[in-house]
């Protein structure tokens, strides 16, 4: 092994298809491997290694956390093979991959921001259109590149509307519509004058006090417009889906194969859906109106008043005829979470911060054990964070409200936090002292409470960052 101490931080590829993404402080590694995804890495697995290196070998203890399916801990020895190799020797818990080589490349996903994201917006053409190419670019302005916003779904300008809409034709056999060369090449105007789009649309209050007072960065870059933003922000905003955000129009040879600049709700390959709670959103559109389906579906997942998470693009959309040509929107949404955390005597689940950044955490009563893997969101830099510790029970507890176990009313989680670097250069500033990942300590978080878009919900405080829980796993 090099005596380089910094001799194995970087970007390693296995033999499983993951990305490995390692830090080495001293005798120290941690990393964090996920399973690939084009632009949602790690929803098959996702795992933290914390390990000590000597001259010969790399011994540790890992364990998976539910950004991904898989739910399993162990211990792991490597070995080196060279300077770029490692291969495993020992492993407990059902490890699958064998073989790691370093890559000069980062595979973790970077939407395009600022002047690129126009540009980006600029390929991904919109479908219906039988006289000439149209794209997203032609009605989206684009503000920032990602945000994460706290609300409560509220009802549009048309009361009549339901809480989550699809434009997108019924059909007796949907699924077999959900196809990209059907919905390019879709031009079935629902009325004269009206295409549908294949959007996935809904309303939501922004939580404008939450922005004001723990997300200075929010309006980076168009603080020229910030008043006039904020007004918009006063009132309910759309954020829409894009079925698919591909770059082939209608006609073009291996259409099905262009590949997805943007989250699509109809994409079947799950790192480039749309995420619902973490998980590739499943969309079902029935074949007549009022039809429920069965089977869960996110048209009625969410409901007037439901607290949630939005993350995707803050654009101005000039596409709505008559209309705002400023309609401020989040559009495409990259991801929504539905806040129905609960105080449950097990913390896993997925927490968020502040800004956006999320937390999968995962915790064992049978030792409490606590790991997470903290990553930044699509759009928005190439970071995360890697925790271990140990949740300590405060003293006193109350009986849960189903009178199952007890809920501990104080506590707190002790451990080390990581800053782990996804090769695109360091975690970008940020304003908000303690809001941004990338930090490296011992750390002790405080368990509490706070209210997150209208609903308690359990919190982790440590300094000036706070960790609150979007819902359990």
């Amino acid at each position: 092994m090099s005596a380089d101490p910094a001799s194995l931080t970087g970007t390693w590829m296995a033999n499983d298809g993951g990305m490995y993404f390692l830090r080495q402080i001293g005798d120290t590694l941690w990393w964090l491997g996920l399973s690939a995804g084009l632009l949602h890495p790690g929803l098959q697995f996702c795992n933290v290694f914390h390990a000590s290196v000597t001259g010969s070998a790399v011994t540790g203890d890992w364990s998976d956390v539910p950004r991904g399916a898989a739910s399993c801990r162990g211990t792991l020895t490597l070995r080196p093979a060279g300077e770029d190799q490692l291969l495993r020797v020992a492993e407990s818990g059902g490890y699958g991959a064998s073989i790691w080589r370093r890559a000069s490349t980062s595979q973790w996903p970077v939407i395009a921001v600022y002047d690129a994201l126009t540009e980006a917006l600029t390929n991904v053409v919109k479908n219906g259109q039988v006289t000439e190419k149209t794209t997203l670019a032609d009605n989206l302005w684009p503000l920032r590149d990602s945000v994460s916003v706290f609300a409560t779904i509220a009802r549009s300008g048309n009361h009549a509307k339901p809480a989550v809409a699809v434009g997108y034709p019924r059909s007796a056999d949907p699924v077999q519509r959900f196809a990209y060369r059907d919905f390019i090449c879709l031009n079935e105007p629902s009325a004269p004058g009206e295409q549908q789009d294949g959007d996935v649309s809904f309303w939501f209050q922004a939580d404008i006090g939450q922005i004001d007072d723990a997300q200075p960065d929010f309006y980076a870059g168009v603080e020229y417009q910030e008043g006039y933003i904020r007004g918009k922000l006063a009132v309910p905003i759309e954020g829409e889906m894009i079925m698919f955000g591909r770059p082939a129009d209608c006609g073009a040879e291996h259409a099905e194969a262009s590949p997805p600049l943007f989250p699509g709700w109809a994409e079947r390959a799950g790192g480039s859906a749309v995420l619902f709670n973490g998980r590739p959103i499943r969309i079902i559109v029935p074949a007549a109106a009022g039809d429920v389906p069965a089977e869960p579906n996110f048209l009625t997942e969410l409901s007037f008043g439901d607290p949630v998470r939005v993350t995707g693009a803050l654009v101005f959309d000039a596409g709505h005829g008559g209309g705002d040509p400023d309609k401020l929107e989040i559009h495409p949404v990259y991801s929504v979470d539905k806040i129905t955390a609960t105080f449950s005597a097990n913390l896993s689940g997925a927490w968020t911060d502040d800004v956006g950044n999320t937390y999968y955490l995962r915790h064992d009563p049978a030792d409490n054990s606590v790991w997470y893997a903290g990553v930044s969101p699509l759009g928005r830099g190439a970071y995360g964070q890697v925790f271990r510790g140990t949740f300590h029970s405060g003293q006193a507890a109350v009986p849960a409200g189903d009178g199952g176990a007890l809920i501990p009313a104080q506590g707190a989680v002790t451990g080390d936090l990581i800053a782990i670097e996804f090769g695109y250069g360091a975690a970008p500033a940020s304003g908000a002292a303690g809001s941004r990942l990338g930090d490296t300590a011992a750390v002790r978080f405080g368990l509490g409470s706070t209210d997150l878009a209208g609903r308690e919900v359990p919190m982790l405080t440590a300094g000036g960052l706070r960790l609150m829980k979007l819902y359990d796993a």
